[in-house]
This record gives structure tokens, C-alpha cells and sequence, in this order.
């Protein structure tokens, strides 16, 4: 009986290792296709991640205008568009738990525009959420941005 036992238990317990070591799992069919990867700035295969687009009334900038370097927190090619025929230049910030975002223009030229972005966090330790927003920045530009190139700087500091 005793032998009996030991069989069924170690043949339970190869099948549930078999099981978990499979990315099927029970009744699942397998999938043909390789996992969705792209490189930072890349759209991706994904069918849950999303492309962002501007807000409502808001236009793109073309890629020539967004100066290289101006990539967001999480390494992906930032989004930058326009409203209000130019005077107004937007992007996404990053913010989140106990932390807000805020933008303004620090330099402009005949050539560029030149945006901060600051994440801040407050100075005490405190509970926070673990949520990500990306809400978005707009600030108004002395004139309209035109042919202009912008570039994005971002930090993160305690209040």
C-alpha cells in the first residue's frame, strides 16, 4: 500500500512540474508565434500597449523637429505636437504614487525650443501608490513654433 502511495505521489508530482514548466497550461493551445519584442522608441506587436497620440486639437510635430536625444523616462521615442496654430507645445510627463509632473520652456531661439519636465516627489517618506500617469504638459511659446526644433530635458527631484 505503502508503494502504492509513492507511485500516484511522484506521478503527481512530475505532472505538475510538467505543467508549470510549459506556457500552455491545462487546456491552453500553444501559440506559433515568437514573443512580441521591438527596440525602445520602436512600436511593438503588443496588442495591450498603447501609441500615443496627441490630445484632442493638438498636431504632431514631425520626427525632424524632435531633437534625437528627447527620449521619454522609459527610453521610447517621445510624442510632441502643437495647438493653438503654434503658439502651444505639448508632450506627456510622467507622474505618479505621490509625485507630480510640471513643465516649463527654458530656452527659445530663432532654431529651438528647449522643455524641462520635473517629476517632483515629496521630501517625507510616505505611502504611495504604485501607479504610472502620463499626463500632458502643455506650455505656451513667445511664437508659434513653426520650423523650430524641440528638445525635452526631464528630472526628478525632492520637493
Amino acid at each position: 500500500m505503502r508503494r502504492i502511495a509513492t507511485v500516484v505521489g511522484t506521478g503527481a508530482l512530475l505532472l505538475t512540474m510538467a505543467a508549470c514548466g510549459s506556457e500552455v497550461g491545462f487546456g491552453g493551445q500553444p501559440s506559433n508565434n515568437p514573443p512580441a519584442s521591438s527596440a525602445p522608441g520602436q512600436p511593438t506587436s503588443e496588442p495591450n500597449i498603447a501609441i500615443p497620440k496627441p490630445p484632442e486639437g493638438g498636431t504632431a510635430i514631425q520626427d525632424k523637429q524632435l531633437d534625437p536625444a528627447s527620449q521619454d523616462m522609459d527610453g521610447y521615442k517621445r510624442l510632441v505636437w502643437t495647438k493653438d496654430n503654434g503658439s502651444t507645445v505639448g508632450t506627456y510627463g510622467r507622474e505618479g504614487g505621490c509625485s507630480k509632473v510640471s513643465g516649463e520652456v527654458v530656452e527659445q531661439t530663432d532654431k529651438t525650443v528647449k522643455l524641462l519636465l520635473t517629476e517632483r516627489h515629496p521630501d517625507k517618506t510616505q505611502a504611495c501608490t504604485m501607479d504610472m500617469r502620463y499626463p500632458p504638459v502643455e506650455l505656451k511659446l513667445a511664437k508659434p513654433l513653426g520650423e523650430r526644433v524641440v528638445s525635452v530635458e526631464q528630472r526628478v527631484e525632492k520637493k
